[in-house]
Order: structure tokens, then sequence, then C-alpha cells
């Protein structure tokens, strides 16, 4: 049997190598160099990364010893991790459904990216001591406030049904 811990360096591994060469591609776009294979590469990567983060995350609540997320680098690790999530499946589902990949597409795809990366740093900051991320609060959670998640699932609510594509007739 794999222990949580073990687990949990492997499926890291897998995310931020997916994430990591999906950022190549995605800069490679961003300047139109290389072979083009890129956007390919960039998206297939990106979902590979994007497989893998779900394992990465839950195999690392269950291996932080004491089986709690009481410590504030955690929850900011839980927190850009969701949030790069969120950003990839934007991108993804922007590329299936027609869209071009273009400097700003290119752009949110590597700071998609970025965030993982960064989620990857505060890992090594926490399990080791180590970093290169000296800028990243410590012991602040970076928490978005309740009223506003409220207001933004009133707006979200409100536009449905409304296109944002011009109809012609």
């Amino acid at each position: 049997m794999i222990s949580a811990g073990t687990f949990h360096v492997i499926s890291t591994e897998l995310t931020i190598g997916m994430f990591a060469l999906s950022g190549v591609a995605f800069l490679l776009c961003a300047i139109q160099k290389g072979p083009i294979s890129r956007e390919s590469v960039a998206h297939w990567a990106l979902l590979g990364g994007l497989i893998a983060t779900p394992f990465a995350i839950v195999s690392g609540v269950n291996a932080v010893p004491g089986g709690g997320m009481d410590e504030p680098i955690l929850a900011n690790k839980l927190l850009l991790s969701m949030t790069s999530a969120g950003l990839a499946v934007g991108i993804l589902l922007r590329r299936k459904w027609g869209g071009q990949v273009n400097l700003r597409h290119s752009s949110i795809g590597m700071l998609s990216v970025g965030l993982m990366l960064v989620t990857a740093g505060m890992g090594g900051e926490y399990s080791r001591g180590e970093t290169l991320l000296l800028f990243i609060p410590k012991e602040t959670v970076m928490l978005f406030p309740t009223w506003a998640s409220i207001v933004l699932l009133i707006i979200g609510v409100a536009i449905v049904g409304k296109s944002t594509i011009e109809h012609r007739a």
C-alpha cells in the first residue's frame, strides 16, 4: 500500500510537470514561435495537469500531519490551486468553443500555470522550509469576503440566459 505522502509527491510532480509543459507551450503561442503543434501541446498538457490536480490536493490534505488545515499556508495553497484550476477550465472551454489562441488567451494560460507553480513553491516551504517565494504572506489567509461572494452569485444568476454573443436574424 502506498502512503498518502508518497502518492502526494507522485501526483504533485505529475501536476507541476504538465502545467510547466503547458506554460512553455503557451509562451511559444504568445510569441508565435516554434512548431505548429504548440497550441495542441499547451491545451492537452493543461488538461493533463487539470486532471491530476484533484489527486494532488486530496492526497496533500491527507498527508498533512494531524489531518487538518489549520496552517495559513495550506489554506493559501488550496486557494491558489483552485484559482489556477478555474482559469485552466476557462481556457480549455474557450478553446473548445472555437476561441482563437491569441496573446490574451496565452497570457491567461500562463497566469494559470504561474499560480500553480506558486502553489508548488509554497508546498516546498511548508514541507522543507525552503522557497524562492519570499513575497508570499505566511500568516495571512487570502480569503474572499462572504458578502462579495454573495454579490457575485446574485450577479451570476441575474445574467443567466443573457448571451454575450450578438445574434443576427
